[in-house]
C-alpha cells in the first residue's frame, strides 16, 4: 500500500507516529518504466504542528539506458525519502484550510486525510533514472566514429582526435619523408 488514512493519527497530535510497510506499484515513470514497477520499503508517518512527516526508505528496479553503450538494463534502486504532507481540510472541525508553505498537490492530505506517497515515489524514481549505472564495469561504450556498441563489434575507425589547433602539424606526419 503506497497510500495511508492519517485522520486518526492526526487526531492524536503532534508527534504521534505510525510505521507502515511501503508495497505497491508505480506507472508511467518513463518510456523504459511504463509500469508496473514494485515498490517496497517502510515509512514513519510522524504528526508536525503543520501536517504530517513521512520519513522511511523505498526500493524498485528500473530499466535504464547504460550511459557508456545504451543497452537497457535493469538496476535496483533504494531511495531515501523525507517528505512533509500538508492537510486541506481540518481532521477536527472539517473546515478546509488556508494553502499553506506553496503546497504542492503531490505533498497535500486530501479530504479522505489520505496521504498517497505514490506522486512523490515517481519523482524519486525518475529522479534514479537520471544518473544510471553502468551495465557492466568494463563496459566499452559506442564507437564516437561510426556509433557501433563496441562491446558487442570490434571497428576499426580511428578514435584519436587531433586539437584544431595543431592540425597543420599533424599534416606533417602523414606526408612521407622526403630524401635531401
Amino acid at each position: 500500500m503506497l497510500a495511508f488514512n492519517v485522520a486518526q493519527l492526526q487526531k492524536e497530535g503532534v508527534g504521534a507516529t505510525r510505521r507502515h510497510e511501503l508495497a505497491g506499484e508505480l506507472v508511467a515513470v518513463d518510456e523504459h518504466n511504463p509500469g508496473p514497477v514494485s515498490v517496497q520499503g517502510h515509512v514513519q508517518l510522524i504528526v508536525t504542528p503543520d501536517g504530517v512527516l513521512a520519513i522511511g526508505e523505498a526500493e524498485f528496479s528500473l530499466v535504464t539506458a547504460c550511459p557508456r553503450c545504451l543497452t537497457l538494463t535493469e538496476s535496483r534502486a533504494n531511495v531515501e525519502i523525507e517528505e512533509e504532507f500538508y492537510p486541506v481540510i481540518d481532521v477536527v472541525s472539517g473546515r478546509a484550510l488556508p494553502p499553506t508553505h506553496d503546497d504542492e498537490p503531490e505533498l497535500l492530505i486530501d479530504e479522505q486525510h489520505i496521504l498517497d506517497l505514490s506522486e512523490v515515489l515517481k519523482q524519486y524514481a525518475v529522479a534514479q533514472t537520471l544518473k544510471p549505472p553502468v551495465c557492466t564495469p568494463d563496459c566499452a561504450g559506442l564507437c564516437p566514429v561510426c556509433g557501433e556498441n563496441r562491446n558487442v563489434v570490434s571497428c576499426s575507425c580511428e578514435t584519436r582526435e587531433i586539437d584544431p589547433r595543431l592540425a597543420a602539424l599533424a599534416q606533417l606526419l602523414d606526408e612521407p619523408e622526403s630524401e635531401e
